[in-house]
């Protein structure tokens, strides 16, 4: 299992590193979103983790690629702090609560997925037609 972790904050990125080195899962971590954006799909990761505060911008991008990719189908999406709502791959974890209870984290990417549809919020719906996925 490959994790790609997107946050620029180093002590929050180390604390999400340390949680998922102490559960065995292969992590990545980038500061730059260009270059995660670059990797994403030769690394095809499992799971992304973002931290919306460091990449408000950015989250919704990597959102509508994860949800509409067809290679990333499987991917989950992690966002700390606040997120994009009622879009599916998209689960929102609150910075506080992470930092009280990091296992948070790991329990949310070993949770299964699955998504019924390639239904969205009209932001994805212009993604997807501005992207030409």
């Amino acid at each position: 299992m490959l994790v790609l972790v997107l946050i620029e904050e180093t002590s929050i990125a180390d604390v999400v590193l340390r949680q998922l080195h102490q559960k065995g899962i292969a992590s990545i971590a980038y500061r730059d979103p260009l270059r995660a954006l670059d990797h994403l799909t030769d690394l095809n990761p499992e799971a992304v983790i973002i931290r919306g505060k460091d990449f408000p911008l950015h989250q919704q991008l990597l959102a509508a690629l994860v949800r509409f990719y067809v290679p990333l189908n499987r991917c989950k999406m992690i966002v700390l702090g606040r997120g994009i709502p009622d879009f599916p791959p998209c689960t929102c974890i609150a910075e506080e609560q992470f930092l009280r209870e990091p296992s948070l984290i790991t329990n949310e990417i070993l949770k299964p997925h699955h998504i019924d549809s390639k239904t969205g919020s009209r932001l994805v719906a212009k993604a997807q037609r501005t992207m030409k996925f």
